[in-house]
């Protein structure tokens, strides 16, 4: 057994952790969860020695567990996947899966390429990877990078793995797979922590569940004894009297918004044909590549169609890139917040104008109505910040994607497209951020939804489309009975 006794850890004057105590089981799943900011991904980082504890001991087994490194934890059997996406992109995949470990590999200072790609194709295997170790790294997805990830951490051999949000950029069946491999490990005897948002996969494969907030442990429970409400409670610290997602619109729809006719693009999708009403809420769910990013860039401006027609307002809209988009009243929350919506080491001010910067005159910004406008978004979105000059990059993670809807909002847009809008996004943001999407439909604005959370997409969409191989497969009209079974049958 893995045991942590009373682990703290200081970054200046801030207590990130605060007397943690927490034992890892041999042949156990726990999953580690809490809000944003909670302490769980430090708590995992101070584990696996790539941070330093600033108090506390454990134990592994009968002997200390004290490694200096992350090499050391390896060594001693305890291995982490990071939430960040973390590979070489100058490397093959095989020598990607076995970094750390290639001077196993080489003799003469030439590498054994055959035995080195066996061995990393026999990992990948494992996991059930829809590639190889002989694969162009350049033509992998986000989910299939992260799918690196957990091949590597699993070439160490380890005796304790943790994931850390490791399902945050997988899509449906890649997310599916790393359960199965999950439960595999646990199987053949490995002890598995992981971190997660997506609670129903908390409640899939979790024995027990360790909940902290504000760096502190709140208890350990049996999964089979919690209720989805009072782990809500637990983590958050309140009650959710009104469950996690507001109640749908009342179908008082209006004007068509957007209206897409025999839309096609590059790499096979379409012909896709699809409205939006001024006042709903239109989800699009299916696996990554089928289609509803590729839509979602079409309409954007982001992605040059190939054919069929978008009209706006009534009007046709033929986007020559993003800026015509957001000039006609379109903003788009992009599925990578840090790579696409925010510059994290811009202030929260400076992002949250980004898109409508108020000028003095032709050339100079207006800071006084900057901070008006900013103060508006921090104010409606509850975005927790000490100060507007805060750097954004500092935030947690369910901030900072308040700041990018803040930057749409900002436009005061008619059409709003959202992609994955509460990926990586705790329990507490995500129910904030559903409430004001419910809030701006039922105050008009036409949303078109992108998102791979399937109670996402279920509960919070008036209408769903699913899309398959770059066409619609199904849709789901207003008032029809959806469950995920149902959606997931039209996704495979």
């Amino acid at each position: 057994m893995l045991s942590a006794r009373l682990i703290s850890k200081i970054y200046g004057t801030s207590r990130v952790l605060n007397d943690v105590s927490v034992d890892f089981r041999p042949g156990e799943v726990v999953a580690i969860v809490g809000e944003n900011g909670a302490g769980k991904s430090t708590l995992l980082k101070v584990l696996a020695a790539i941070e330093p504890h600033s108090g506390g001991e454990a134990m592994l087994g009968d002997r200390a567990y004290a490694p200096r490194t992350q090499r050391d934890a390896e060594r001693l059997g305890v291995a982490l996947v990071f939430q960040e996406l973390n590979v070489n992109r100058a490397v093959s995949v095989a020598e990607n899966v076995m970094l750390g470990r290639l001077s196993d590999y080489g003799r003469l200072g030439f590498l054994n390429w055959k035995r080195l790609r066996a061995d990393a194709q026999a990992i990948l295997d494992r996991i059930g990877a829809d590639f190889s170790a002989t694969t162009d790294i350049a033509c992998l997805d986000l989910g299939q990078i992260k799918t690196i990830e957990v091949a590597r951490a699993l070439a160490t051999q380890p005796r304790f793995i943790f994931f850390d949000e490791s399902t945050a950029f997988l899509n449906y069946g890649e997310a599916r797979r790393l359960m199965a491999v999950i439960q595999e490990l646990r199987s053949q005897g490995i002890g598995v922590a992981f971190v997660s948002h997506h609670l129903q996969e908390v409640f899939e494969i979790a024995d027990r569940l360790v909940v902290l907030k504000d760096g502190a442990l709140v208890g350990t429970y049996p999964a089979r004894e919690m209720t989805e409400d009072r782990l809500y409670e637990l983590m958050v610290g309140r009650e959710f009297a009104g469950g996690l997602f507001p109640p749908k619109g009342d179908g008082n729809t209006s004007a068509i918004m957007l209206s897409v006719n025999g839309l096609t693009t590059a790499g096979g999708v379409g012909p896709i044909d699809l409205e939006v009403q001024s006042g709903e809420i239109v989800g699009i769910g299916g696996l990554k590549g089928s289609g509803g990013e590729a839509i979602l860039g079409a309409i954007s401006g982001s992605i040059k169609p190939t054919g069929g027609a978008i009209a706006l307002c009534g009007g046709p809209f033929r986007p020559k890139s993003p800026q015509d988009a957001w000039r006609a009243g379109i903003a788009t929350l992009p599925g990578d917040r840090t790579g696409e919506g925010i510059i994290t080491g811009f202030s929260v001010v400076e992002n949250l104008t980004l898109a409508a910067r108020p000028k003095r005159g032709r050339v100079f910004s207006d800071r006084r109505r900057m901070r008006v406008l900013a103060n508006e978004q921090v104010r409606s979105l509850g975005i927790k910040t000490q100060m507007l000059e805060t750097t954004v990059g500092t935030l947690s993670g369910g901030n900072m994607q308040k700041v990018v809807l803040g930057k749409c909002l900002a436009t005061a847009p008619q059409l709003l497209l959202l992609n994955n809008p509460t990926r990586g996004v705790d329990i507490g943001a995500k129910s904030e951020i559903y409430r004001v999407i419910r809030a701006l439909a039922q105050k008009g604005m036409a949303v078109l939804m992108v998102t791979e959370d399937l109670p996402e997409l279920l509960a919070l969409s008036d209408r769903v489309i699913v899309t398959r191989n770059g066409t619609i497969s199904r849709r789901f009209e207003a008032g029809v009975e959806m469950d995920e079974e149902e959606i997931v049958k039209w996704m495979m």
